[in-house]
């Protein structure tokens, strides 16, 4: 569903919860108008816009100290992006309790596990049918237990704020995630 059908959507009662990104957008878009639960300490978008893209053939042209202008340029945009949303996430949070009548919730912990196990056994069915898949798949986890582990020890669950505000007419199962 695209970003701009999800109010409509929540409006009419097709859904009844929604995740977006985080308390900013979540605020621009309207969101509180029909929900009034937010739940904190999301797992699946930590950053949002950090990614640059460059053809592999014009990468190699540059000179060493482009290719490191390029990356230090990268790195100071990814630094600035984060401390704005941080900031800006802090004020849209405190809008929308103070003005808006949003109440906040901590998503509880047992939904992580859920999530994680509920992720990976998709992403492992699909590795079995899809080669490509299987070969990406294989990759991202080689890097994530060779880099994180290497670097910061056994890998941790980060959590960020995301929106899951489900309707009050909205049904919960055991671990309080929205059916």
């Amino acid at each position: 569903m695209g970003g701009g059908d999800i109010l409509p959507a929540l409006e009419k009662g097709v859904i009844d919860a929604a995740e977006w990104c985080c308390p900013k957008p979540d605020l621009v878009f309207g969101f509180h108008k029909v929900l009034k639960h937010y739940y904190l300490q999301g797992l699946h978008q930590v950053v949002v816009n950090a990614d640059i893209y460059i053809n592999g053939d014009v990468w190699k042209k540059l000179t060493p100290n482009q290719q490191k202008a390029m990356q230090v340029a990268a790195d100071a945009s990814l630094i600035r992006s984060l401390s704005y949303r941080i900031y800006e996430n802090g004020k849209a949070l405190k809008e929308l309790t103070e003005q808006h009548g949003v109440i906040l919730h901590d998503t509880p912990a047992d939904y992580f596990t859920e999530y994680m196990n509920a992720a990976r056994a998709s992403l492992e069915k699909n590795a079995a049918k899809n080669a490509f898949f299987k070969k990406v798949w294989d990759s991202q986890k080689a890097f994530a237990e060779l880099k994180l582990r290497s670097r910061f020890g056994p890998v941790r669950r980060h959590r960020t704020p995301t929106l899951a505000m489900p309707s009050p007419s909205a049904k919960s199962n055991k671990l309080g995630l929205i059916t």
